[in-house]
């Protein structure tokens, strides 16, 4: 994908919907699911953590009452879940050996994290999976 085709989708479009939400409602509070390894200098070499990083600036910078932006890494899915890739289930089967070098989370413990995040807040507005781990207590 071109770096113009990714910045369309990964930054013009959250931001468009979160600069919306912040003049109809600035009360509100944003969780954005952005990506492990994204460059929050916007000045790195690997296109996506850029392009990943300026979206995440530019959605904390909104006037709104919060905004937190989740990095997680490997996610395992859940039991009855749907639309799972073929080669993600594949790689289900190292997933307990892939979570010893890369920790990973359940979409259970991104969903209650981002749940607390609306309700009681975060301790930082970019949370890495340790602080995901953490929240979804």
């Amino acid at each position: 994908m071109t770096e113009a085709d990714y910045t369309r989708i990964t930054y013009d479009t959250p931001l468009a919907f979160a600069t919306t939400l912040a003049r109809l409602n600035p009360s509100l509070v944003l969780v954005h699911i952005s990506g492990s390894h994204t460059d929050s200098t916007e000045q790195g070499k690997v296109m996506w953590a850029r392009v990943k990083g300026k979206a995440e600036n530019a959605l904390m910078r909104l006037p709104l009452r919060g905004v937190y932006n989740m990095r997680p890494a490997l996610m395992k899915p859940v039991p009855g879940q749907k639309n799972v890739k073929r080669s993600y289930r594949i790689a289900l089967v190292l997933y307990p050996v892939m979570n010893l070098f890369f920790p990973g989370l359940t979409l259970t413990q991104v969903a209650r994290a981002m749940i607390r995040c609306v309700r009681e807040g975060a301790p930082k507005q970019v949370l890495e999976p340790a602080d995901i781990k953490a929240l979804s207590g």
